[in-house]
Order: structure tokens, then C-alpha cells, then sequence
């Protein structure tokens, strides 16, 4: 694959996972997999719109669903985009700080 097709596939992911909804089901799938009124409940959103989300993860192989019994179950399909959401927040937290200093430096 081009580097330049890599940067599209990447480019993809971020818009994927550019919505603050998309990343708490993502971080409320740490804890391991969990339905669709599960994250509905720990998000505190309505089971259509959570649902509708994992569908947008799901197409981008963000997630995977998993039928368990009559219930289907949605996993993240590679733990290392926890490691990119953690780099991430650990990012915009030093910068936060860093701009904080600035504003109260002489």
C-alpha cells in the first residue's frame, strides 16, 4: 500500500473517531464488551443515538459485535486504539498545562 493510502486510512479512523460520543463508548469498552443498553445507560444517551455510533465504529473496524445469546455485544477490535486514545489525552493535558503556565507567566 501507498503511504499515501495509509494517510486516507488513517485520515478515515480519525474522522471516525472524531465525535466525544464515539470516544466514551470507546472508553466505557474498556472495562470489556458490553450492549447496546448498557452503553446507553452508561452514557446517559438515548439507545438509538449510542446505537447509531456503533454502527459508524463497526463499519471502520473500530469495533466488533459479538451475538451472545438474543443480546449482541460490541468489543473494541484492537486494544492498541486504547493506547491512542490514552497518548491522545495525555497530549492535550500537557499542552493544556503548558498554555496555563504561559498565561500566568509575567
Amino acid at each position: 500500500m501507498s503511504p499515501r493510502g495509509v494517510f486516507e486510512i488513517q485520515a478515515g479512523l480519525c474522522r471516525t473517531m472524531g465525535h466525544p460520543v464515539r470516544l466514551e463508548i470507546l472508553h466505557d469498552l474498556r472495562g470489556g464488551p458490553k450492549h447496546v443498553g448498557q452503553l446507553a445507560r452508561l452514557l446517559e444517551q438515548p439507545q438509538s443515538t449510542v446505537s447509531r455510533h456503533l454502527s459508524a465504529l463497526r463499519s471502520a473496524g473500530i469495533v466488533v459485535a459479538e451475538h451472545q445469546g438474543q443480546s449482541v455485544y460490541y468489543r473494541i477490535a484492537n486494544p492498541k486504539l486504547f493506547k491512542v486514545c490514552d497518548l491522545m489525552r495525555e497530549t492535550l493535558e500537557e499542552q493544556s498545562a503548558l498554555q496555563s503556565r504561559m498565561m500566568h507567566e509575567p
